[in-house]
């Protein structure tokens, strides 16, 4: 049976995982202590605030086939209720979402721990620089020297610059992995003890620092006895204050927040400030999972298609189904 080592353990790497082992023996490697990636859900005591992706939209067959299950049991639900345009301070518009949007329940990251049951899932291991390919495969040795045997192919699911660095030596000298343009992205996050009275579950904002306010505790599956809010910058924002200390940030994502819709963030009882390096995928044109057949090194990600949940699903499918065609197999097996 070939084995094969998927790198990274978010929403691209569990279904890739999936897909593959129906007829591979798969191991996959996450650094972090958690699955989900950028559907990641940080948790201080009483609060938990989803501060990666804040929803989802089902548009394709293949991916509501693989969130049909989900929603039957109730790990993924409808996060319904007015969305708001704020400009200058100002509401200007609340309606209703156009696209039905989807969330984890009770979290985020659930719907990647209900898609990681049954992998062969390994956490807290971070996989160092390959080097040569041995006769027998990829030897695969983590950043503290503990070996984790030999694999047939490896499969990155990180973030293009994290796969370059993975594959080293052994990747390619152009192409998308290497031309991809990603843009930042810094998230406030804020627990309130008490419910604040809002007329929106989610804002979008112009003429700010801030890009987007999702009222976390209005998710169905939360706890609505408080409130948590996420607030993310706006990329061109995050790119400009790269560098600059996180809680200094956090303070001015918080001033921003207050002009924006007058919510005091001091009074939070929670707050915390995380930066994602690779949080959106900039207008670029579509590619193809990168795959090189002659050395069994493959790779996907948001920086194929685009960084909606969807768009990284369907490539991780996608990529299932040309390492099964370099296999000789079908991308499913007989009985599926």
């Amino acid at each position: 049976m070939t084995r094969i080592a998927v790198i990274g353990a978010g929403i691209a790497g569990v279904c890739l995982a999936r897909e593959l082992a129906r007829n591979h023996h798969v191991v996959v490697f996450e650094k972090g202590r958690g699955v989900g990636g950028r559907m990641a859900t940080r948790y201080a005591g009483q609060f938990a605030v989803d501060h990666g992706a804040q929803y989802f939209t089902i548009r394709d067959p293949r991916f509501a086939a693989v969130l049909g299950p989900l929603l039957a049991v109730g790990t993924a639900a409808p996060w319904v209720g007015p969305i708001a345009r704020i400009d200058n301070g100002a509401v200007t518009s609340i309606g209703e979402l156009r696209d039905l949007h989807y969330v984890g329940v009770p979290n985020m990251n659930s719907v990647a721990k209900a898609l990681a049951l049954g992998l062969d899932l390994r956490l807290g291991i971070e996989i160092d620089p390959l080097t040569a390919r041995t006769p027998d495969g990829w030897q695969l040795i983590d950043v503290h020297g503990t070996d984790h045997g030999l694999f047939d192919w490896v499969v990155s699911t990180t973030t293009a610059h994290q796969t370059m660095a993975l594959f080293a030596d052994n990747a390619p000298s152009g192409g998308p992995l290497t031309t991809t343009r990603m843009a930042p992205c810094y998230a406030l996050m804020l627990g309130f003890e008490r419910p604040l009275s809002l007329p929106w579950v989610a804002a979008r904002v112009s003429a700010s620092a801030i890009d987007w306010i999702g009222v976390n505790s209005t998710k169905p599956g939360r706890d609505l006895s408080s409130t948590t809010l996420v607030v993310h910058s706006t990329s061109n924002w995050a790119a400009q204050h790269l560098g600059q200390e996180i809680e200094d940030l956090g303070r001015l994502l918080g001033k921003a927040l207050r002009e924006a819709t007058g919510i005091e963030p001091d009074l939070a009882a929670y707050k915390a400030t995380h930066r994602w390096a690779s949080a959106r995928r900039l207008p670029q044109p579509d590619s193809q999972p990168y795959v090189d057949l002659s050395l069994q090194l493959a790779a996907t990600g948001d920086w194929t298609t685009g960084s909606r949940i969807e768009h990284t699903v369907l490539s991780a499918l996608d990529l299932a189904a040309m390492i099964n065609e370099a296999e000789g197999l079908s991308s499913r097996s007989p009985d599926n």
